[in-house]
């Protein structure tokens, strides 16, 4: 190994740096460490996973429908609520109606009184739809909030010890 010295190296010197050198070179693969957490699953948790995840999107599904179905049940309230004006502008407008011809009003003294009438009631149906829309206002807030505690209350199956 005389070419080895030209560098300046000891014969020994240059024979560590060799196999130093060779040893990198061999690219040795290690696999790395399999975390035992990390290991695959067997048929039976995959089915697991399936059926808790298929559990998971009925519920959901379910959960969806429920609100679907109580949302269209508000909006049909909403919808009654609304007739109530012209219910009781109906509803008034008639007895009164009746009441002045069989009292045999005259036409002009009639239909003087009846829009009076038919005023007062706009006024009065619309003070009530207003109240029922404030009592259901807050009945849908106490019905809101006691579905929030019912669900925080719940543990959901992954934390259940």
């Amino acid at each position: 190994m005389p070419g080895d010295n030209e560098a300046g190296l000891s014969s020994e010197q240059a024979s560590g740096r060799m196999n130093e050198d060779m040893e990198a070179s061999r690219a040795v693969y290690v696999p790395p460490v399999a975390d035992p957490n990390n290991r695959p699953l067997t048929a039976k948790e995959l089915e697991e996973e399936k059926n808790r995840r298929a559990q998971e999107l009925y519920e959901e599904e379910q959960r969806h429908k429920e609100e679907k179905r109580r949302q269209k049940e508000l909006e049909f309230k909403r919808y009654k609520r609304k007739l109530i004006t012209p219910g009781v502008v109906l509803v008034a407008g008639a007895i009164a109606s009746i009441t002045m011809f069989l009292m045999k009003f005259d036409n002009k003294r009639m239909l003087i009184w009846l829009f009076i009438i038919l005023f007062m009631a706009w006024i009065i149906g619309g003070l009530i739809h207003y109240m029922f829309d404030k009592f259901a206002e807050e009945n849908e807030k106490v019905v809101s909030e006691e579905g929030e505690v019912i669900n925080k209350g719940i543990i959901p199956p992954d934390e259940e010890s």
